[in-house]
């Protein structure tokens, strides 16, 4: 698979200029790598300081609201269209960023135990990204959400994090609790200054600065935006609240007769209130972006240029897709992520990449750029990002556990041009991405030379099997 590129027209400006300029073109727009393995390089001294970023159910689609994060990393990147969580949901999709290992090897399927949450990762809190590249030599911190449930009656600091500031409990945009390394438990309340967003974009300010020169930084910052219930900071309430939001053909789907039967039994709801939670998600981004711009400026006032910034998500989210709204389906918008990698000198700004890549592949990225090891199902990404190679990988594994809300369990698999889920119902779906990019028409029936090779490629991939699964 060729990965496709186009160069894009740089801009600038204030902040305000930026967003109305959004606002115009918002009005118009609409090597398989599957076995666990090592990553490893040499370390040099050179080795960059690295920022990932992860926003909470931001969709795929979304970059064009943030106009700071167009202009400091997508023209100063690589954006990376078809980047797949592997289980799209939050904590299973963060486990997966941390250690570059699926479901299936973290034992993460859900936000809840017993498969899933807090208390389902604390077994591979000690195999991580943050111990590698802190047994390395690099200061490590946390900055925002970490995994659901996380705390308890007794919560601590995990293995490999030199700061760590993270939300303890139910987290909320106003009246929240974080656990603080250097003070414990910090409760904040209704006052603008206390906006979660904000309050974690000044930690990751402090601990840039406290960080020596010399000494090598990696950052995790995880703000809890845009995660429902949408609320903005007060200084960006109703900025989107006229700019035109295009429904796409998948929403509020028509003829969902060929769909598994959870979504044949989901309803239409009107395209006023798509448009109304689509304007709240975007207007919760805008502080995402101030946070953006604040650490890249003082990323280059401490003269840390060299440093490797990833931007992205645990999840995407259906804005009634398919009637469905939420995550956790094998739909395109909640299994795509926005994916932006910046680093000059070795990225080409810019640039776009159309490979297949998942959240399996950042930690082994990291860890490549590091010089460090670290045992992964994913794949460095540093080939593909540095013009080395076109691809990466051929397949994507999908697989999910039935939680909460009635998405039966599933496994399935996304390659560059279809979509195939087999569910623990039996019920199977096959998607031609380039035919039907909506994924309006299964054709697991009408197709099945197509659906049987898939779903071999599926059987080979999901071992385990997710709890609950049979074939």
């Amino acid at each position: 698979m060729v990965s496709a590129r186009r160069r894009r027209v740089s801009a600038g400006g204030a902040h305000s200029a930026l967003v109305l300029l959004l606002l115009i073109s918002l009005a118009a727009a609409s090597g398989p790598v599957h076995g666990r393995g090592s990553i490893a390089r040499a370390q040099t001294p050179g080795r960059p300081n690295i920022v990932l970023i992860v926003t909470d159910d931001q969709r795929f689609d979304t970059l064009r609201v943030m106009p700071e994060v167009q202009r400091l990393l997508v023209r100063q990147g690589m954006s990376l269209k078809r980047a797949i969580v592997s289980n799209p949901l939050c904590c299973p999709s963060r486990a997966t960023i941390l250690t570059g290992r699926y479901s299936h090897t973290t034992g993460v399927y859900t936000n809840v135990p017993s498969n899933g949450g807090w208390a389902a990762f604390q077994a591979s809190e000690s195999d991580t990204i943050a111990t590698a590249l802190h047994d390395a030599g690099y200061r490590t911190a946390l900055i925002g959400k970490y995994m659901n449930g996380y705390g308890g009656e007794a919560p601590y600091v995990p293995p490999g994090w030199d700061r760590w500031f993270a939300i303890l409990g139910a987290a909320r945009y106003f009246n929240y609790t974080m656990y603080d390394d250097l003070r414990g438990p910090v409760s904040y309340g209704p006052l603008p200054k206390e906006y979660m967003t904000d309050v974690i974009r000044r930690k990751a300010v402090s601990f840039i600065r406290s960080v020596p020169q010399g000494t090598p930084l990696f950052m995790v910052v995880t703000p809890y935006a845009p995660h429902a219930p949408y609320r903005p900071a007060p200084r960006h309430e109703g900025m989107f609240a006229t700019t035109p939001v295009r429904i796409d053909p998948a929403v509020n789907e028509a003829d969902v007769s060929d769909k598994p039967a959870y979504i044949a039994s989901q309803r239409i709801v009107t395209a006023r209130l798509v448009r109304t939670v689509t304007r709240d998600q975007w207007e919760t981004l805008l502080a995402v972006d101030d946070l953006v711009s604040r650490i890249m400026t003082v990323l280059a006032e401490s003269g840390r240029e060299d440093t490797l910034v990833i931007f992205t998500s645990d999840n995407g989210l259906a804005d009634r897709e398919h009637r469905w709204e939420g995550k956790e389906v094998p739909y395109e918008g909640s299994i795509r992520v926005p994916l932006v990698l910046r680093l000059p000198g070795q990225i080409p700004s810019d640039t776009v990449s159309n490979a297949l890549v998942s959240n399996l592949d950042l930690a082994p990225t990291i860890a490549d750029f590091a010089g460090v090891s670290l045992s992964a199902d994913g794949v460095s990404l540093r080939p593909l990002v540095t013009d080395a190679a076109s691809s990466v990988r051929e397949s994507i594994l999908l697989e999910h556990v039935e939680g909460v809300l009635p998405v039966p369990t599933y496994c399935g698999v996304r390659t560059s041009s279809f979509t195939f889920v087999h569910n623990a119902t039996g019920e199977e779906e096959l998607y031609d991405l380039v035919r039907d990019p909506w994924q309006l028409k299964n054709v697991a029936l009408t197709r099945p030379t197509k659906t049987s090779q898939l779903r071999a490629l599926t059987r080979s991939l999901c071992q385990p099997v997710p709890p609950g699964f049979s074939w």
